[in-house]
């Protein structure tokens, strides 16, 4: 054995380096270096044995003080994974920049592995970003590896949108020619599809030469998260004619794309398609499709998935998901009850089952008992948010107590969003006041200047009190911003079919039947002693043409195409975009009793059963 090799490994076993670097000199002196592979062989298996945070600094121990770690970029590696797995970022970032400083590297893989580090781990965006303009500017060149990290960095939700960033790497994807590299265009997809830039995702999605699962699941999951659910449909089936298999991911998008729809047959065809091809229905798909079955309506197959689940494993996300559906539903009392079995069971609330059981006490009235929940939170150490401070403006403000909404805002013990402001605008709204609507409003046009709903709110609460000169003021502001007004539109679905409708449509195909059927169905409603509101219109015209307007609301011309196109006694299913109004929720009662039909609409902020004559919301929604 060579001279040099037998020195090493007696330095190997005596006492601990002065300096631990020693070694790398030693071995650069003579062009080379070398740890004894058994020794790295015996430190890789007791890194990857490494059970906590514990055992691994006991490794990293002997690493150091013997000057092992100094030779191996392999073990250093591993510790730098280590301690990036076990949440302690700045210890992985320690043991980096000791390699770095003893071994001048040049190559990409420690940097890859810490940046990646840095990506996994919580709260380090910034940090993994600065990381890379560091190796940049130390003329390391980054490769097909680092990439990949950079842009997950560049779409994460903490580090805020960075999407120029993620340009200016994407020019470095392409300078450096590693844009038609499959894990980098896939990465690129994500970070572009994350943050709805789909001219940009699907240009790089279009252009790959080999799509995998990983680029379709991205495709998929930003059309979904942005709000283009019908487009991820499509897109799936794409999917299924480039042959390119589906997984447990990908059911898990659709699935969530089906209950952003409320689309219940695509619901249960995804479900099937779990079924038929026998994926592993893991706890967070599961979770999934009672979420989905809970926002299609299917409240009935949500409990009973609820209640397949061993009860040793219902976790605080299992319980969320059914107090969230039957809170949505309009069902207060059941989702106080789920509250208290959850805790009876040993599942600990967080902040998201709060928010489902407030907004649950909010759209039932169960103002005392909304009270209490807000004041449990305190006593199980669940900070309240903003979330939950609009949750119970919302309550306060629908049972009409205004000034202790605005009391409870003015205590909060941080500035208040706009979802808070907001709660309390829409309040006002339903109740008429304009004095603390003009406050809410105030604020939320300083906060969101371009969210066209608050100024219609705002327009609304003008009209109803006939202050037609503010009304024009104000849509004369909106005209001149570009501002325009949601359209509504309700969606009816029934066998394979479904049907949307805009307000006043003209342009489905069946549209002159539709309003026929509308004009009877609004002689059966005046016979019946509907009196339609005419407040409804919030405009200024003449009371005939007020009418009018009234029967060609969406969901009124959705609920005609339906009776006229299923079979009597049917369910019929909609959902609307925007909030049921009151002269639209007083029709669909009468409806419900005429013809002796259930009528579900989800609308944008809850579900309504009409049955009967009665609403399921007891008119307050």
């Amino acid at each position: 054995m060579p001279l040099l090799l037998l020195q090493l490994r007696g330095l190997l076993s005596r006492k601990p380096f002065l300096n631990p670097c020693f070694l790398y000199s030693l071995g650069s002196a003579f062009s080379f270096s070398y740890i004894p592979d058994s020794t790295e062989s015996h430190y890789d298996l007791l890194l990857k044995s490494a059970d906590g945070l514990a055992s691994l600094r006991q490794i990293h121990s002997p690493l150091v003080v013997s000057g092992i770690v100094s030779q191996s970029i392999h073990l250093g590696a591993q510790l730098i994974a280590g301690y990036a797995k076990y949440g302690e970022p700045t210890s992985a970032r320690s043991v980096f920049d000791h390699l770095i400083g003893c071994r001048n590297e040049t190559s990409s893989f420690l940097w890859n592995t810490m940046i990646r580090a840095y990506a996994n781990a919580a709260g380090c965006s910034y940090e993994a970003l600065e990381l890379y303009s560091l190796m940049r500017r130390t003329q390391v060149s980054p490769n097909n590896y680092t990439f990949p990290f950079v842009f997950r960095v560049c779409a994460s939700s903490e580090a805020g949108s960075l999407i120029l960033l993620g340009r200016v790497v994407h020019g470095e994807a392409v300078r450096a020619g590693f844009d038609s590299d499959l894990h980098v265009e896939a990465a690129l997809v994500h970070m572009y599809a994350k943050w709805g830039e789909f001219g940009d995702a699907r240009k790089v999605f279009d252009k790959m030469v080999e799509r995998n699962v990983i680029s379709w699941n991205s495709m998929l999951s930003g059309y979904t998260q942005n709000g283009q659910a019908s487009e991820a449909l499509i897109l799936f089936d794409e999917m299924n004619d480039s042959n390119v298999e589906a997984n447990a991911v990908t059911a898990l998008i659709m699935v969530a794309a089906c209950a952003y729809l409320g689309s219940l047959r695509l619901g249960r065809k995804f479900h099937n398609f779990v079924i038929d091809r026998n994926f592993t229905v893991d706890k967070n798909l599961h979770n999934a499709l009672m979420d989905m079955y809970a926002k299609c309506g299917d409240l009935k197959t949500a409990w009973e998935m609820f209640n397949s689940i061993n009860p040793s494993m219902r976790d605080a996300s299992s319980w969320n998901v059914l107090i969230s559906g039957y809170g949505m539903h309009g069902h207060g009392r059941e989702t106080l009850n789920m509250f208290s079995r959850m805790q009876a069971e040993g599942v600990d609330p967080n902040h998201i089952t709060f928010t489902s059981v407030l907004s649950a006490c909010s759209h039932a009235g169960l103002v005392n008992e909304g009270r209490q929940c807000f004041d449990e939170m305190q006593k199980l150490s669940v900070a309240p948010e903003a979330k939950h401070y609009a949750c119970v403006v919302d309550m306060l403000g629908r049972a009409g107590k205004l000034q202790e909404a605005l009391d409870l805002i003015k205590q909060m013990p941080f500035p208040p969003n706009d979802a808070v402001w907001g709660a309390l605008l829409l309040a006002c709204k339903i109740h008429g006041n304009k004095e603390l609507g003009q406050i809410a409003a105030d604020k939320l046009f300083e906060l969101q200047p371009g969210h066209t709903g608050y100024y219609v709110l705002m327009s609304n609460i003008y009209a109803a009190s006939q202050r037609w000169g503010e009304v024009g003021n104000l849509r004369q502001y909106m005209k001149n911003k570009g501002m325009k007004k949601p359209a509504a539109f309700s969606v009816i679905e029934f066998g394979e079919e479904i049907h949307g409708f805009h307000t006043a449509d003209r342009e489905h195909p069946y549209w002159e039947e539709v309003y026929r059927e509308v004009e009877i169905l609004a002689v059966k409603l005046k016979m019946a002693g509907h009196v339609p509101d005419l407040s409804c219109t919030l405009h200024d015209m003449e009371e005939e043409d007020k009418e009018l307007a009234l029967n060609l609301h969406s969901e009124k011309l959705a609920v005609a195409f339906g009776i006229m196109r299923t079979e009597s006694g049917m369910t019929i299913y909609l959902t609307k975009n925007l909030r049921v109004c009151n002269d639209c929720h007083s029709a669909l009662k009468f409806l419900s009793h005429i013809f002796d039909r259930e009528i579900v609409v989800r609308d944008g902020n809850r579900f309504h059963h009409f049955k009967g004559g009665v609403c399921s919301c007891n008119d307050y929604w």
